[in-house]
């Protein structure tokens, strides 16, 4: 049964008596004062609005009655057919009548509006639970037969595709931008988002917005396992922002990358230079230049041009990689064995 909460009821009966110069009481379903515009008569016993309580109609009281009963009217509240509590206004009843209706409508309505709100962010929780544990569940298998009926109540369909989009964002921006109701939203983070989207029409009018909002995010490859594309999702926004390169927007540009990181391969070694470097701007400048080199296919003038410095610059700085790495960057071993050190060390710098 619905209950009326003393700090609602109090809310409602300082707002209301701001407005009429009338004193104003709301009862419980068992006729206690639970607010008042008189303080001493909160938790006294109400006898006008346990009458009307048991006669379930409007009671006017036309006399005094008693130590509190001054003339005015009693009209029961109800919610769903159920009486919860009582609204009781001093004064000739002729007048008080009118107002008393109008604030049990009042007071009525404010409830159904808070129970409807109450029940969406219970509704919502209960999505966003549900959308945690499927991402668990669906790392690496498929669902089960269970998993695919509840997310049903979802509206979330798990014998097709689905595409995982990661966003760089706060919530509120985000759900402005995935403004079609078919797509699923779950915050990972207090900054990152993801959005579960079936759609690929859809999929493809939110990366547009996306980009001309200038929002940083990944796309992941379309398919069954839901958590496994968002790993998918997330380590390509993760990638695309360790590399400053706004080109990069789905997984199939960087899955070749991921496997490289996922082999854990033996280039510690070259981490730790790598670090080592970030101690100094000219150490960053090499870490810069090895980079471009890398994207330029290891033209040292497109080096230059994209570094803002002379090629001779980019030669000098070559030099010192390779004395301070003791591989050639010129060479094709070489540098494939500074490009996966490079990958490593991005990727130990995000998760610091």
């Amino acid at each position: 049964m619905m209950k009326l909460k003393p700090e609602l009821a109090q809310s409602i009966v300082d707002h209301m008596m701001s407005q009429i110069p009338y004193n104003i009481n709301i009862m419980d379903e068992n006729g206690y004062i639970i607010a008042s515009g008189d303080p001493s008569r909160i938790n006294t016993l109400h006898i006008g609005a346990l009458d009307a309580i048991r006669q379930g109609k409007t009671l006017p009281m036309e006399s005094l009655h008693g130590q509190h009963g001054q003339p005015g009217v009693n009209m029961p509240i109800t919610y769903n057919d159920q009486i919860i509590g009582v609204v009781g206004i001093t004064g000739e009843p002729t007048k008080v009548v009118p107002l008393a209706s109008l604030l049990k409508t009042a007071v009525e309505l404010l409830l159904r509006q808070r129970t409807a709100a109450q029940q969406k962010r219970e509704s919502v929780q209960s999505q966003q639970r549900f959308l945690y544990n499927l991402i668990q569940a669906t790392q690496s298998q498929a669902p089960t037969s269970e998993l695919i009926a509840t997310a049903q109540q979802f509206g979330l369909d798990l014998t097709k595709a689905h595409t995982v989009i990661a966003i760089d964002g706060q919530p509120n921006e985000l759900a402005r931008l995935n403004n079609e109701p078919d797509n699923l939203m779950l915050m990972l983070t207090n900054e990152v988002g993801l959005v579960i989207i079936q759609d690929p029409l859809a999929c493809g009018r939110l990366q547009k917005r996306l980009t001309n909002a200038h929002r940083q995010f990944g796309v992941s490859e379309s398919g069954m396992l839901i958590g496994k594309a968002v790993t998918e999702a997330v380590t390509t926004l993760r990638l695309r922002k360790k590399l400053n390169d706004a080109t990069i927007t789905a997984y199939r540009q960087i899955s070749f990358y991921d496997l490289l990181l996922r082999a854990n391969l033996p280039v510690q070694g070259i981490v730790d230079r790598f670090n080592e470097l970030t101690t100094s701007n000219s150490g960053h400048e090499l870490i810069a230049t090895i980079w471009e080199f890398i994207q330029s296919g290891l033209n040292v003038s497109q080096t230059a041009k994209h570094l803002f410095v002379h090629r001779n610059t980019v030669n000098y700085r070559l030099d010192r990689i390779q004395k301070i790495f003791r591989l050639t960057p010129q060479n094709t071993t070489d540098l494939f064995k500074l490009f996966i050190g490079y990958l490593y060390f991005i990727n130990q710098q995000k998760q610091q």
